[in-house]
């Protein structure tokens, strides 16, 4: 009997090595085709694969992905001006993915009153230097409300709080006798940052919740103050959970069966 064998770091070693030898070209005008731009990098080194990005309709979104079979080339490349189809475009390195992944940025849910900016500090600079704090003050009660962002000075120092997780998934640390739900944070134009938005709203309208902020939806599944959005008390319902009962044909848009 052959004992399991876990080829996650050889796929891992393979996308690194495709990322290495990627680059982005951007402001492609939208009638240049995969052709011309294949026509037009070959002649500064071989080219194994042309990702023209396209819309619903088939036309140019106006950026492309090209892997050479030397990521050597690369570094010429960048520093070089362009221009395909009479129109200037840009060049630079593919951002690997597992990098597209990381941010510094922390979002900190269900932050009591009573716990201090110092004590969340302390707690928190186990896992990187802290550059700073963002706390939100209600406009109305001028009191902090319950969650804030803290801004690391690496991406390293988020991958630790959270184990690198992504969202909607999430870590909960403990201060004391307090739960902190931590969560990555991104961009409000990085893809997973819109991606997780539009997973919650979809849920949000399946299970519309009392307890929304200004803007119509709750933080990251915690209302304004921090506090889990429900139907029932201390069951966070913003990913399939909380709730009535509900029959299986009704489940949450990640699967799960609310409870």
């Amino acid at each position: 009997m052959s004992a399991y064998k876990d080829d996650s770091y050889a796929v891992e070693e393979m996308v690194d090595d495709i990322d290495s030898r990627k680059i982005i070209v951007r402001l492609l005008d939208e009638n240049t085709s995969r052709d011309t731009i294949q026509g037009y990098f070959s002649a500064l080194g071989t080219i194994s694969d042309v990702d023209l990005k396209v819309d619903e309709s088939g036309k140019s979104r106006g950026f492309c992905f090209i892997t050479f079979d030397d990521g050597s080339v690369i570094d010429k490349l960048v520093e070089q001006t362009h221009v395909i189809d009479n129109k200037e475009v840009v060049v630079a390195r593919a951002i690997p993915y597992k990098d597209r992944t990381k941010t510094n940025k922390l979002f900190v849910g269900g932050l009591p009153e009573s716990l201090s900016e110092e004590e969340i500090s302390e707690f928190f600079d186990q896992f990187g230097t802290i550059e700073k704090i963002e706390t939100v003050i209600d406009q109305d009660t001028q009191r902090r409300k319950h969650f804030c962002f803290i801004v690391f000075t690496s991406t390293d120092a988020v991958e630790k709080a959270v184990n690198g997780k992504n969202p909607p998934r999430s870590v909960v640390h403990k201060i004391g006798k307090f739960r902190l739900e931590c969560r990555k944070k991104f961009p409000e134009g990085h893809p997973i940052q819109k991606k997780f938005k539009e997973m919650r709203k979809q849920q949000m309208e399946i299970y519309p919740g009392p307890s929304l902020d200004t803007f119509g939806y709750s933080y990251y599944g915690y209302s304004s103050y921090g506090y889990p959005t429900t139907f029932q008390p201390a069951y966070p319902h913003a990913f399939g959970y909380g709730g009535p009962l509900r029959p299986s044909s009704q489940r949450g848009a990640f699967g799960y069966r609310p409870y």
